[in-house]
């Protein structure tokens, strides 16, 4: 009985997947300007200090 449950859980997984790829769409413009700027940019534009936002570490702030 439990292969039948697993093998059901995969078909909903399967079912689910393939649905939301389908609504999803594909990757927009917007999207793709912001991949490629952090491919070419690498780290060096990412924010730092107060700009990254909170310390993890420091439990006050």
């Amino acid at each position: 009985m439990k292969h039948k449950k697993v093998s059901d859980k995969h078909a909903m997984i399967a079912k689910f997947t393939g649905e939301a790829l389908r609504l999803g769409g594909g990757v927009s413009a917007n999207q793709r300007h912001f991949i490629k700027a952090a491919l070419a940019h690498g780290k060096t534009m990412e924010p730092a200090g107060c700009l990254a936002g909170a310390n993890r570490v420091c439990r006050h702030v």
